[in-house]
């Protein structure tokens, strides 16, 4: 999800990566978390796994997630961020 501060917001998408392959820390996506599309098989998003792909690289968009599975992938992918410690 890209809110109004992203700098390119036209011109790019921040994503995370979809897979059909369960790894501990991925996050399933349900039917139910797709509010248009979806995909074939069971999926998974790989919240540590993050790009920035511009819109001329969409080939093909599989749909749109909810907003509640997205904030869980976020919430997912703060646990990979670390503030920087400010020296003095």
């Amino acid at each position: 999800m890209t809110n109004a501060s992203h700098p390119f917001g036209d011109e790019e998408y921040m994503t995370v990566t979809l897979t059909t392959t369960p790894h501990d820390a991925t996050v399933p996506i349900d039917p139910d978390d797709w509010a248009e599309g979806g995909m074939p098989r069971q999926s998974y998003a790989s919240p540590w796994s993050v790009a920035s792909p511009k819109h001329a690289a969409i080939v093909r968009r599989q749909g749109r997630l909810r907003e509640s599975f997205v904030r869980t992938v976020i919430e997912e992918m703060e646990t990979y961020l670390e503030s920087p410690v400010e020296t003095p």
